[in-house]
C-alpha cells in the first residue's frame, strides 16, 4: 500500500512539474528551442486563443504608437517577438502611420501565419527568424522599438531588454522626439510562479534605472501584464549592459 501511495504522489509531483514547465511557463526554464517549438504548436490557433480585439488593439497599443511617431510617420519600426503579426497590423491599421515595420520571431510557423496575415502588405513589412538575445541589426537603428509579452520566455529577460535598447535610437536631443521602447511586464498569479524570470513593479523599476531611459510608465493593461513605455536618451549607463557594442 505504502508502494503505491509512493508512485502516486511521485506521478502527482511529475504532473505539477511538468504542468508548471509547459503550460504556466511555457517551456521558459528549458530554453529558447523549445519556446519556439511550443508556439509553433499553436501557431494556427493563436490568434483565435489571444482572441485580439481590433478596436482593444488600436486604444491600448496602434494609436499611443502612432502618436509618438507623430513626428517620424515614415520610420521603420522593430518588433521583436512578433509571432503572428500583432504589432504590424495594429500599426498598419493607424491611418498617421505611414512607415514599415520589421517583425522579427524564433518560431517558424507563427512567422508563416503572420506571412499570410500581412500578404496585402508586403510592401511595408518583413518578417525575420532571428534570436531576440542577438538582434541581428546595429547599435541604434530603430526610433521605435516593441516586444510584447515575450520578454518573460526569454534566456536571460535582463539581457533581452538590453539587446531592445541597444537597437533603439536615443531621443532626439532637442526635440525629445523618437527613441521610445514598447514592452511588456508578467503580472498576476502565474508570474509568481517564474521566479528570475518576471519581475514586481519595484523591482522593474529598478532594472529599467540602470538604463539610458527616462519618461518610464507601467500602465495598467490585461489581466496577466503591464504595458511598459520608455524612452532612450544619451547617456554614461550603456556600457554597464554593453548597449553600443
Amino acid at each position: 500500500m505504502l508502494f503505491w501511495i509512493i508512485v502516486i504522489s511521485l506521478l502527482i509531483f511529475i504532473g505539477l512539474i511538468l504542468y508548471w514547465q509547459l503550460i504556466v511557463a511555457e517551456g521558459a526554464y528549458l530554453g529558447a528551442p523549445l519556446v519556439a517549438l511550443l508556439y509553433d504548436w499553436t501557431a494556427e490557433r493563436y490568434n483565435k486563443i489571444k482572441d485580439f480585439e481590433p478596436e482593444a488593439e488600436d486604444f491600448w497599443v496602434g494609436e499611443p504608437l502612432a502618436q509618438r511617431l507623430r513626428h517620424q510617420p515614415q520610420a521603420t519600426i522593430l518588433d521583436v517577438a512578433t509571432g503572428t503579426g500583432r504589432i504590424p497590423l495594429d500599426l498598419l491599421r493607424q491611418p498617421s502611420f505611414r512607415g514599415r515595420v520589421i517583425g522579427l520571431d524564433r518560431a517558424s510557423k507563427m512567422l508563416d501565419v503572420a506571412r499570410r496575415d500581412l500578404a496585402a502588405h508586403t510592401d511595408r513589412v518583413s518578417l525575420v527568424q532571428a534570436d531576440a538575445m542577438a538582434l541581428p541589426f546595429a547599435s541604434g537603428s530603430f526610433p521605435t522599438v516593441t516586444c510584447m509579452e515575450a520578454l518573460e520566455f526569454l534566456p536571460n529577460p535582463t539581457g533581452g531588454l538590453a539587446e531592445l535598447i541597444r537597437v533603439l535610437q536615443p531621443a532626439s536631443p532637442k526635440q525629445s522626439q523618437g527613441g521610445w521602447l514598447l514592452t511588456t511586464q508578467r503580472i498576476g498569479w502565474e508570474a509568481r510562479l517564474m521566479p528570475g524570470k518576471t519581475w514586481n513593479q519595484d523591482q522593474l523599476l529598478k532594472i529599467l534605472s540602470c538604463f539610458p531611459l527616462q519618461r518610464i510608465e507601467i500602465q495598467i493593461w490585461q489581466d496577466i501584464y503591464n504595458l511598459v513605455w520608455a524612452q532612450k536618451v544619451e547617456g554614461c549607463l550603456a556600457d554597464k549592459f554593453n548597449l553600443d557594442k
